[in-house]
C-alpha cells in the first residue's frame, strides 16, 4: 500500500511539474531566441517548483533559487526527450551542491535549450514515512484485534466442550440430574440438547429401576412374612390342632402359588427388557386366537353371572407370537370379567381398520378413576390396592401386556369411566396380502 500511494504521489509532482514546464515553454523558448534573460526569469517564476533554464550551449541562463546561474551541469539523465526521475539530491551536485533533500526534476527540451523543473519530494517522503507508521500500527491493532477474537472464539468453543465433558464425567459417577448448558444454535448446542434428553431418560429409568427393585422386593417380602408367620405358628403349637394345621398349609399354598406368579411375572418383564425373550413371530389368525379365548373364560363368565359375548366380522392374520398374545387377550378378558359386576356385560369386538386389525374389550365393571389411567401400565401399580390383592393380581399384568403389543409393533390404549366400565383398544398391524383367510393382491 505504501509502494502505491508513493508512485500516485510521485506521479501527481511529476504530471505537475511536466504541467508547468509545457505552460512556459514557448515563452522562454521565445525569450532564449531574443536573449532576454529578464522575460526568461519572469516566466520561470510563474511556476511553484524551482525552475532551471540553459541555453543551447548547456549554460545555466535562469535559476529560480539563484545558486547555479552560469554554471553548465550536467543532465542526471538522457535530455533527447521530455523525461523525469526521483533522485537525492546530493547525487546531482551540479544542481544542489548543498542540499540533501529528496527532489523529482522533471526536463523538457526546446529549440534554444533546456527546462528542467526540481520539485521538493520531502513532503511526499514525509507522508508516505507517516502512512507506513499508521500502516504498521493499523497492522499491530488488527493483529491484537485477532488475537482477542481468536482467544474469544477459541474460549466460546472449548466452553461448552469442557462443560460437555464435565458433565459427562458426573453422568458416569452415577448422577442422572445433571444436565448440560445449551447455548445458542450451534452443532454443540444440538449436542448438549442429545446428552440432556440421554441424561433424562436415564434418571428416569433408574427411578423406574429403583422403583421396581422396590415394588419386587415389597411384592416377595409380604407373602414370605405371611408364611413365615403361619408356618411358626403351626411350629410351636403345643398340642397339634389338625384342622388349623390343614388350613394354616392351605393359606401357605395359596401364598406360594402368589409368589410364583409373582416371580414368573418378573422373569417375563425382565426376559422382554433385556431381549433374552424372542418373539417367536408365524402367521396367526387373531380373529380365532380371541375366539378361543372367549370359549375359554366363558364357564367363568357363567359363574359370576356375566354376559361375554364377542363380534368377529372377518378374519384378521397378523404376524405375532401366538403364546404371548394368547397370554395378551386372556388377561384383558380375565381382568374385564374380575372387575365387572354380576348382571353386566363384557363384549370384544374384532375388526380391520386400514392396515391395522382393532381388538376392543370393552366391560361395564367399576371403571378406572381419571388421575389413575395414566399409571395403570405402570409396573406394580394397582388401581385398588386392596381388592387387586384379594384377586391376586401381582401388578404386573397389564405392564407385561403393554410390552407385549409395543413388541408386535402395536399400541394399546384405554378409555373409562368411574361405575360404567373401561374400554381396552389393542391395535396390530395386519400381515399383508392376507384378509379374511385368503390370498389377496399386493
Amino acid at each position: 500500500m505504501t509502494a502505491m500511494m508513493g508512485d500516485y504521489m510521485y506521479k501527481s509532482a511529476k504530471d505537475l511539474a511536466l504541467k508547468q514546464i509545457d505552460s512556459i515553454s514557448a515563452r522562454v523558448d521565445t525569450a532564449l531566441l531574443n536573449c532576454d534573460s529578464a522575460q526568461v526569469y519572469e516566466f520561470a517564476s510563474r511556476c511553484s517548483s524551482r525552475i532551471i533554464v540553459s541555453g543551447s550551449d548547456g549554460v545555466v541562463i535562469c535559476d529560480t533559487s539563484s545558486i547555479v546561474n552560469g554554471c553548465t551541469p550536467e543532465p542526471p539523465f538522457d535530455i533527447s526527450r521530455n523525461d523525469s526521475t526521483f533522485v537525492k539530491a546530493g547525487s546531482i551536485s551540479s544542481f544542489s551542491p548543498e542540499s540533501e533533500s529528496y527532489v523529482i526534476i522533471c526536463a523538457k527540451k526546446i529549440d534554444n535549450g533546456l527546462i528542467y523543473s526540481l520539485s521538493d519530494a520531502d513532503s511526499i517522503i514525509q507522508s508516505l514515512k507517516s502512512l507506513s507508521l499508521r500502516l504498521l500500527l493499523a497492522l499491530a491493532g488488527i493483529l491484537l484485534l485477532s488475537v482477542l477474537l481468536g482467544l474469544l472464539f477459541t474460549r466460546s468453543f472449548t466452553l461448552p466442550i469442557k462443560e460437555l465433558n464435565k458433565a459427562i464425567k458426573s453422568l458416569s459417577k452415577g448422577n442422572f440430574t445433571v444436565r448440560a448448558k445449551e447455548i445458542g444454535n450451534t452443532e454443540l448446542t444440538r449436542l448438549a440438547s442429545a446428552f440432556n434428553n440421554m441424561a433424562i431418560r436415564m434418571e428416569m429409568l433408574d427411578r423406574s429401576r429403583n422403583s421396581f427393585v422396590s415394588n419386587a422386593s415389597h411384592e416377595l417380602k409380604t407373602p414370605l412374612a405371611t408364611i413365615k408367620l403361619m408356618v411358626q405358628t403351626v411350629l410351636y403349637q403345643d398340642v397339634p390342632d389338625p384342622a388349623m394345621t390343614k388350613e394354616f398349609l392351605g393359606d401357605v399354598d395359596k401364598e406360594i402359588d402368589r409368589l410364583n406368579a409373582v416371580v414368573v411375572d418378573l422373569l417375563t418383564l425382565v426376559g422382554m427388557d433385556s431381549g433374552e425373550t424372542p418373539l417367536n413371530c408365524e402367521e396367526l389368525n387373531l380373529s380365532k386366537l380371541l375366539e378361543e379365548n372367549v370359549k375359554r373364560l366363558s364357564p367363568l363368565a357363567r359363574e359370576r353371572g356375566i354376559q361375554l359375548d364377542i363380534s368377529i366380522r372377518e378374519d384378521l392374520y397378523v404376524s405375532g407370537d401366538e403364546i404371548k398374545l394368547d397370554q395378551v387377550f386372556y388377561n384383558l378378558l380375565d381382568n374385564a370379567l374380575k372387575y365387572t359386576p354380576r348382571g353386566k356385560n363384557v363384549n370384544v369386538d374384532v375388526y380391520r381398520a386400514g392396515r391395522q386389525a382393532v381388538v376392543i374389550v370393552k366391560d361395564e365393571g367399576i371403571g378406572i378413576p381419571k388421575d389413575k389411567i395414566p399409571h395403570i401400565f405402570d409396573r406394580f401399580y394397582r388401581v385398588d390396592e386392596a381388592r387387586a390383592r384379594d384377586t391376586g393380581g401381582t401388578g404386573l399384568g397389564l405392564s407385561i401386556v403393554k410390552q407385549i403389543i409395543l413388541a408386535h409393533g402395536g399400541s394399546i390404549d384405554v378409555t373409562s369411566e368411574l361405575d360404567k366400565g373401561s374400554v381396552f383398544t389393542v391395535e396390530l398391524p395386519l400381515l399383508s396380502g392376507r384378509v379374511s383367510g385368503k390370498e389377496t393382491e399386493k
